[in-house]
This record gives C-alpha cells, sequence and structure tokens, in this order.
C-alpha cells in the first residue's frame, strides 16, 4: 500500500498562515509515502516565496515530487523568463521539473505543463507539445511492469464539473490517449482551484483535480488536499478540506472510480 498526500497551489506570497501550519500537521498524521505537489509553489516566483515554500515542503515527513506551476516562472524578469525561466525552480525546489519518483507499487511521473511564453495574452496557459509527450511516453514505456503509474502536472486535461467552461491544458487530448496507451492510472493536477474526480471513458484512467492547499485565493472551494491511497488496481481518493478552524474529510469524499 502507498498513500500519496497531493497538494497544489500554494501560492506563498499569497497564503493563509494559520492553514499552512495546520495542514503540516495534518499530512503529518496522514503519514504519506510521498508529498506529490502540482505546480503553483509561489505566487509570483519571488526568491523569498520559493524560500518559504521550499521551508514548508522539507518539513513535511515524506519525499517531495513537485512539478512548476505557471505562476513559479517569474512574471518581473522577462530576460530571465525567456532564457532561463527554471532558474529559480532549480535553485529552491530541485534540478528536474519533470522528476520520477518509485516504490515497489507505485510510480510517480512529473509533467511539466507550464510555459514561459506563447503567441497569446494569457501567459498562463499551459501546454503539452509533441516534444514533451514523446518525452514522457519514453519514460513511461520504460517503467517496470506491474507499478501502477501516476502523472503530475499543474493544469488540467479536462474541465472540473464545478467549472466545465475552463480552458484546460494545449495538447489535452493526445495526451490523454498517450496516458490510456502506456497504463497510467491517476493524473493529478491543479491551477483551478476547484477539485474535480473524473473517470476517462474507456479507460482505467481517473483524473484527479485538487483545490489551493493554503493560499486565500479561493474561487468557490475550500482549501483542501487529497489523501490518496493505492492498493491494488483501485485507489481510493479523500478529500480533506479546511472548514475554516480544523481539518476533516469531505463530507462527500469517495473512492476513485475503479479501473474500467
Amino acid at each position: 500500500m502507498t498513500v500519496i498526500a497531493h497538494l497544489s497551489d500554494l501560492h506563498f506570497g499569497a497564503e493563509s498562515p494559520d492553514v499552512v501550519a495546520a495542514l503540516a500537521a495534518d499530512i503529518a498524521e496522514a503519514r504519506p509515502d510521498l508529498v506529490a505537489v502540482s505546480g503553483d509553489l509561489t505566487q509570483s516566483a519571488r526568491h523569498r516565496e520559493f524560500h518559504a515554500a521550499v521551508q514548508f515542503l522539507r518539513a513535511l515527513p515524506a519525499p517531495v515530487l513537485a512539478v512548476p506551476g505557471n505562476h513559479d516562472v517569474t512574471p518581473h524578469d522577462l530576460l530571465e523568463r525567456f532564457a532561463d525561466p527554471w532558474r529559480r525552480w532549480r535553485r529552491y525546489v530541485a534540478q528536474e521539473t519533470e522528476p520520477l519518483w518509485c516504490d515497489d507499487t507505485v510510480a510517480v511521473l512529473g509533467l511539466n505543463t507550464a510555459r514561459r511564453g506563447g503567441f497569446y495574452l494569457n501567459w498562463a496557459r499551459g501546454r503539452v507539445g509533441r516534444a514533451r509527450l514523446a518525452r514522457l511516453e519514453a519514460r513511461l514505456a520504460a517503467l517496470p511492469e506491474g507499478r501502477f503509474r501516476v502523472v503530475v502536472a499543474h493544469h488540467p486535461f479536462v474541465a472540473p464539473a464545478l467549472q466545465p467552461e475552463a480552458r484546460i491544458v494545449g495538447g489535452a487530448a493526445p495526451a490523454l490517449q498517450a496516458f490510456a496507451r502506456h497504463d497510467v492510472g491517476m493524473v493529478l493536477t491543479g491551477h483551478l482551484h476547484l477539485p474535480d474526480i473524473a473517470p476517462v471513458a474507456g479507460a482505467r484512467l481517473v483524473l484527479v483535480q485538487a483545490s489551493t492547499a493554503t493560499s486565500h485565493r479561493l474561487r468557490g472551494a475550500a482549501n483542501a488536499w487529497h489523501r490518496i491511497t493505492i492498493a491494488g488496481e483501485a485507489p481510493q481518493v479523500v478529500s480533506r478540506i479546511w472548514d475554516g478552524s480544523t481539518w476533516c474529510d469531505a463530507t462527500d469524499a469517495a473512492p476513485a472510480p475503479a479501473p474500467a
């Protein structure tokens, strides 16, 4: 059995201190084998924000696998943004923007969907380009058989039920096809600050979106994180929500759908 704590959109620089302190204790009580963070560790990619985010993550009682979000690329230094967008990430978080973690039963792979910019005004948009997707497929193909496969990315691959008109990551359709081809069982994302658990028709794949774990930048959903238990083919996903004074299981929490 493997337990994963799925956090997203920490947004240090716009965090709620009381939520941060209580979250650390709640995760410690869950005793996860891995903490998976699906992007936006910071609000504006400032050095002090990265420092605070990393101090929080390093104090957690488990290894951390994190991928960047659009807020983790500096909007203030355009030369750095375009010439070396992951400079601050490498300095504070990790050398890799697409890390890998494995135990005897689970393989977790990071997929970086954040972008330095594009031919559009909204640089918050994410994308999975052909080269990046091919690289992920090669890594999936090289994994030992028998491990439950999880991909962690920032931008969602489907719109959540609470915001069906939301923009999803560019290249979502070929990415979902690739996930199915390589027997990925779960994809963990964030970005929209809205929780959602959705099975993919015709595949065993489950798409899990998280609310912001620690930021006061709420968008109609409470601060939350997911406690994911993987044992066999049917992972269990429980949402832990902040009710204003403590963390508790969501009243409508339910297991993730069984594989198709």
